[in-house]
């Protein structure tokens, strides 16, 4: 691909009966090919920085929290723990933001870095807020972001609950936590 060339340059490029594959259903014209090869490319790479992420965070939660179990503990040990890994999650997600909001300034789709973040940023979180939206010919990249931030909130709200049953047991004494 051309340096100077646009994604959107490079969609247009694709042949036209790219729908004939949807049998019956106009599915390009539903969710367009280039919003999903994109999207779903951008999609996949989130949820596996997420899970990288998370492997990361898993292991410092982990490590601390049996360390913490097998000490004469106090609460605000597990607190001071579960504190940083929710800060820990945060900044995973707000990488994940910043990963979108790269994609759509350098693939040109979005001009400026400020648009585009807070546009990624309430898409993500699907609270929808703010009037920017993508050109049209790119609006069902919208739902796609969406999605892989309910992918990744999903998971970090299992993490979580995962950890705070780890740091009841683990005050609950040396034998229960692991």
């Amino acid at each position: 691909m051309d340096p100077t060339q646009t994604v959107d340059d490079a969609v247009r490029a694709l042949p036209a009966d790219v729908d004939l594959l949807a049998g019956v259903l106009p599915l390009a014209t539903i969710v367009p090919f280039a919003d999903l090869l994109f999207g779903g490319a951008l999609l996949v790479a989130v949820v596996v920085l997420h899970g990288g992420g998370v492997r990361l965070i898993d292991g410092f939660f982990r490590k601390r929290c049996l360390a913490f179990a097998t000490r004469a503990t106090s609460a605000l040990r597990f607190d001071v723990l579960f504190g940083t890994v929710i800060f820990l999650l945060l900044a995973l997600h707000l990488g994940e933001i910043v990963f979108w909001t790269a994609a759509l300034v350098y693939s040109k789709l979005v001009v400026d870095w400020r648009s585009a973040a807070f546009f990624v940023a309430n898409t993500y979180t699907t609270v929808g807020y703010g009037t920017f939206v993508l050109q049209p010919a790119w609006n069902m990249l919208a739902p796609i972001i969406a999605i892989s931030g309910l992918f990744t909130f999903g998971w970090t709200g299992s993490v979580l609950v995962g950890y705070v049953d780890m740091l009841n047991r683990a005050r609950a004494g040396p034998n229960t936590a692991g």
